[in-house]
């Protein structure tokens, strides 16, 4: 886990950290029971579908945390979920350059929908080839997401030469 500088991005650190050992527990139980994972036993689809569901928390969390403590504003109502995905693939200019690319973007969205399923729906709609295809999509999304936020607060030190608190310009600061 990278450790940040600016106060903005430190307060992310444990949120990744949580994630990222989430995704660790993930693998492990997942190297233990792939074969009941793919037979479709419901106990096995739902543990790796609930720690999908999980490490994607994290990584929702912490953009929502980025919306607020850099860009100022954090989407709100029905629609926050994919708001905070399309706030974050976006520029804003004096602000911040966009954090997900768009292929972290499709990613994201397409977890996010799953996250949907898990949380709003029974285990028994789990469809085995569709657990294993979002294990393997937040395996590859979480440490892109990673090495975006690390970026994003590279490029947002290096402009940091206001008033040294982190935040770069951000609104209300």
């Amino acid at each position: 886990m990278a450790a940040f500088s600016l106060p903005a991005f430190s307060r992310l650190s444990p949120k990744i950290a949580r994630a990222e050992r989430e995704l660790e527990q993930l693998e492990i139980f997942f190297a233990r029971h792939s074969q009941e994972v793919s037979d479709g036993e419901w106990g096995a689809l739902s543990a790796i579908s609930l720690g999908i569901h999980n490490v994607y928390n994290g990584i929702e969390d912490s953009l929502l945390s980025l919306a607020r403590d850099v860009d100022g504003l954090v989407p709100s109502g029905p629609t926050m979920h994919q708001d905070v995905l399309d706030q974050m693939s976006a520029e804003i200019d004096g602000i911040r350059p966009s954090v997900i690319d768009p292929e972290l973007y499709e990613s994201l969205t397409e977890l996010k929908a799953f996250r949907h399923l898990v949380r709003h729906r029974y285990g028994f709609d789990l469809k085995p080839d569709k657990v294993i295809e979002n294990l393997d999509r937040i395996r590859k999304a979480f440490p892109s997401f990673v090495n975006a936020v690390v970026r994003l607060e590279k490029t947002m030190a290096a402009e940091d030469t206001d008033d040294g608190d982190g935040t770069a310009g951000a609104p209300g600061r």
